[in-house]
């Protein structure tokens, strides 16, 4: 059974305390999951109950997504995030997690690796990509429009063609892109991820942005503790991803490849995870 429950974190005024939603299974070593954006804890929950069969798993909304309450500061980049991703995982007293993140989340747990080497056992990073400077520009021009409401109503169909089309196309506002994933959605995981947009609001963006500039293989060298890169053959990432087969990284740096097709990327995720356990 998945639980909910939040976490307070802040000053010790209730003028400077925010809060932080999570849904947790499980018992045992804590392994933390990180969402993409623009989505919630709810996107991890098939992970969660996969990854509790072998510890405590936790899944946060990150700050200003999902039930979370946004960031208490303006200040830009990955930084905050990370800064609230520590103060979370003391708060809880969690004793060395290992860190699972995808797309948004893998950035992020990129770069708490860095920031706090000895506060975890290894990361699981997915979805991760490298995007070269032009292409990144090119497609940041397009990919966070403005959802502002609107009073004809057209944000919310901006919304929902945006909801669909991320599981289809990347980027998601290019149709005459091929199609990078031939497998129908559910309407509920579309009509979830609408509502994701919806809750965070016209700062949907805010974590999104500060992902994609991250994407680059300079930022993973800086690890130094053990880094599993997670390879799917039908990843809607894969042109991106197989890119970072030609970056030079260190030794506790390791690419996981896994066959395409759900079972074959849940056998390989448990198998990933018991490594760093």
């Amino acid at each position: 059974m998945i639980f909910r429950h939040y976490q307070t974190v802040g000053g010790n005024d209730a003028e400077s305390q925010w809060q932080i939603h999570y849904r947790e299974a499980g018992v045992g070593i804590p392994i933390i999951l990180l969402h993409p954006s623009p989505t919630s804890s709810v996107f991890m929950e098939p992970l969660i109950e996969l990854f509790a069969r072998h510890g405590r798993a936790i899944a946060w909304d990150t700050p200003g997504y999902g039930q979370s309450d946004k960031l208490p500061c303006d200040t830009e980049g990955l930084d905050p995030y990370v800064q609230a991703l520590n103060e979370f995982i003391t708060r809880l007293g969690l004793d060395r997690p290992v860190i699972y993140g995808s797309a948004t989340g893998a950035q992020l747990a990129i770069e708490y690796g860095k920031a706090y080497p000895k506060n975890t056992r290894g990361l699981i990073l997915d979805n991760a990509a490298w995007f070269y400077d032009s292409e990144r520009d090119a497609i940041m021009e397009s990919y966070f429009p403005d959802i502002s409401p609107q009073e004809d109503g057209s944000h919310l169909q901006l919304v929902w063609k945006m909801a669909t089309q991320v599981y289809r196309y990347f980027p998601w506002y290019d149709r005459s892109a091929p199609v990078k994933n031939s497998v129908k959605i559910p309407l509920s995981v579309v009509q979830q991820t609408a509502l994701d947009y919806l809750t965070a609001g016209t700062e949907y963006d805010r974590a999104y942005r500060a992902a994609f500039l991250n994407e680059r293989p300079e930022q993973l060298r800086g690890l130094s503790i053990p880094t599993r890169l997670m390879r799917w053959q039908d990843s809607m990432l894969k042109d991106y991803t197989d890119r970072l087969d030609g970056a030079d990284f260190p030794a506790n740096i390791k690419m996981c490849p896994a066959g395409a097709g759900k079972d074959n990327r849940l056998s390989t995720l448990e198998q990933v995870l018991a490594e760093l356990l």
